[in-house]
């Protein structure tokens, strides 16, 4: 069995991924978020009705890509057509090409959620492509718009910008627990007079 400790994940932290599944015999791959708790397990909630779900309750496994680039997760959305695939050396499910990391998976649970469904899963095995691998996490994109956004707050008013911030640091709370993002944005707010 191997571990998640091969990439830099922080618990409780949302990456962005590339969840890849077959369909029948054909790859298939969607964007999805995903966080470790105890780096034993990749957490999942999928929403019902998604066929990436239905493949992964079908076959029990799967293969999470980091990608290198956001555009990856635009190309699967959007211009699936563009990405190719290899194959998983441990499980029966599509490695995503370019991806800077992939973990191979099994399904250890799965639980009804209000919805969809919340999938643990098991790292079969984590193959990192080469040198360090920068992960996607939406904090830090964020926390720069929201500092772009900021300046702007004379020209467009408080009833415009404020509203944005705090569903930001929303987001941010979500993603990134704890982070040097999260603690800007709260400072933000709270120097722009809004109760973060």
């Amino acid at each position: 069995m191997d571990t998640l400790h091969a990439l830099p994940l922080r618990k409780g932290w949302i990456y962005e991924t590339v969840v890849c599944t077959f369909s029948g015999d054909t790859p298939h791959a969607a964007p999805f978020g995903v966080w470790t708790d105890d780096h034993t397990t990749l957490e999942l909630d999928m929403y019902e009705g998604s066929e990436t779900l239905a493949n992964v309750l079908a076959s029990r496994e799967l293969v999470v890509a980091f990608p290198a680039a956001v555009t990856t997760l635009f190309e699967a959305l959007f211009a699936p057509q563009r990405l190719s695939f290899g194959h998983a050396a441990t499980v029966r499910a599509p490695t995503l090409d370019g991806a800077a990391a992939t973990v191979e998976l099994v399904v250890h649970d799965s639980a009804p959620t209000e919805d969809g469904t919340h999938v643990s899963a098991l790292p079969r095995r984590t193959h990192v492509a080469g040198g360090e691998v920068t992960l996607l996490n939406r904090a830090e994109g964020l926390l720069l718009e929201s500092l772009v956004l900021a300046t702007r707050l004379e020209n467009l008013g408080a009833a415009a910008v404020l509203p944005a911030l705090a569903e930001n640091l929303r987001v941010v709370r979500k993603v990134a627990p704890a982070s040097a993002a999260e603690a800007a944005l709260t400072e933000l707010l709270s120097r722009r007079g809004a109760r973060p």
